[in-house]
């Protein structure tokens, strides 16, 4: 499991967005889990500057408005 960084905000899309702690990116469709390694979503895409990039987040058709919600501000992992 490495860290992937924090979550910031949901865009308009629907899709969670996390800015990166550090320079080496997950690749694309990468799984993404929280600390208890509950399943979150999918990498989708990364944009923004080079050396602290954001990484947008295709959600799990499991995760609910409460446990999106819940996620904010918090540390998030590539398994």
């Amino acid at each position: 499991m490495k860290r992937l960084g924090i979550v910031s905000h949901l865009s308009a899309h629907g899709y969670l967005i996390v800015r990166s702690e550090d320079s080496s990116l997950p690749r694309i469709n990468a799984k993404i889990v929280n600390k208890k390694m509950d399943r979150i979503g999918t990498v989708y895409d990364v944009f923004g500057p080079e050396k602290s990039p954001y990484i947008s987040i295709k959600l799990d058709r499991k995760m609910t408005q409460s446990g999106v919600q819940a996620l904010m501000k918090e540390r998030v992992y590539v398994a």
